[in-house]
Formats: C-alpha cells, structure tokens, sequence
C-alpha cells in the first residue's frame, strides 16, 4: 500500500514539473525576444558587476583578517555563548586553529546536551569567561556523546582521551596542560584561569 501511494506521489511530481516546463517554454515563444536579448545583456553585466565586487570584498576581508592578526588582535567567527575579551564559543575548527595560533589558553569543556552536570556546571563556565578582562583565554564547548557531536568534535575527543562528559582540557603552546572531569564552580575556573594564563 505504501509503495503504491510513494508511486503516485512521485507521479503527481513528474507531472507537475512537466507542466511547467510546457508553460515556461510556452511563455519563452509568446514573448518579445529583442527586450528578452537587451536583458539578458544587461544581467550578464550586472553578474561580472556583482562578481567584481565580490572580488573586492574577499580581498577586503583578508586585508582585514591580515590587519587584525598583525595587530596582536583575532577575530573569531564561531557564535559567542559568554566573555568578551575572553569568549567561550560553540565549537568550530577554524576558530579552535586561531586560537592556537595566537598562543593563548585554549579551555575545552566536553559537553553533553543530556547531562545534568554539564547544563549545571556549564552556568559557571559562563559566568567565569563573563568575568574575564585580558584576552589570554578562549573557550570553546565541544558537544561530547549527543545528537550535535561532529567528527571534528569526536577527534578532538579522541585526541584528548576523553572519556566523560563535564571534562575539562587545557591546552598552552599546543600542549594539554590539564585535564579534569571534576565539577567545577565559578571560582575554581578563575583560579585555573590563572595558573595556566600566565
């Protein structure tokens, strides 16, 4: 029964496009082909026009991405959860590399969507990058075991050994320097903040 209904919706589809493919091809015959041709013309030059300025605004960009990594700054693309100076963002692998590059502290919290720890904890997390005034630190939450993990996630997982979700890792000069699936306050993030940013 299934299989016959997924038939005929298909065929409603097939007949459908087909009919409009006949009108549009009806509709191309009737009309006036001199203004068809003068637009034509004119939206092929619009498109080397909208091409061209793009042209200009990557080339922009980069100027600008250049400017701000010679001046000592970074700028970071990914959705910002907390910080400012210092921000905690979803995790994405252009800005985990940045950051490394830039030499700071990069936090990673492995986070699982379905923990109740990890939604707990996660409010300090926040709370410790918001209160955060140098640029030395950059967080990132790295969904760990649910539905939002990506490969890129599960390597990094991998790569850490990671095996529980609330687990912290610290990485300086690409090296971990720390590593803890303990639950942590606002205050014991602070505290580890300063230790390794320095």
């Amino acid at each position: 029964m299934k299989t016959q209904q997924g038939m005929s919706t298909s065929m409603v589809i097939g007949i459908v496009v087909v009919l409009l493919l006949i009108g549009g091809g009806i509709y191309m015959v009737t009309s006036d082909t001199t203004p068809a041709t003068s637009t034509n013309g004119e939206a092929m030059m619009e498109k080397e026009e909208g091409d061209a300025m793009m042209e200009e605004d990557d080339s922009m960009m980069m100027k600008v991405e250049g400017d701000l990594e010679m001046s000592g700054e970074t700028s970071f693309r990914g959705a910002v959860i907390a910080g400012s100076s210092s921000p905690l963002l979803e995790f994405n692998q252009r800005d985990y590399e940045t950051a490394l590059a830039h030499n700071r502290v990069v936090v990673l919290y492995f986070y699982a969507s379905w923990c109740p720890i990890c939604r707990e904890e996660f409010e300090h997390t926040k709370e410790a990058f918001d209160s955060l005034t140098h640029e030395n630190v950059v967080g990132f939450r790295v969904h760990f075991n649910d539905s939002e993990v990506t490969p890129p996630m599960e390597a990094l997982a991998r790569e850490f050994g990671v095996a529980y979700q609330h687990t912290k890792v610290f990485v300086k000069n690409g090296e971990r320097v720390l590593k803890s699936p303990e639950t942590w306050n606002t205050a014991r993030y602070l505290e580890e903040f300063a230790t390794h940013s320095e």
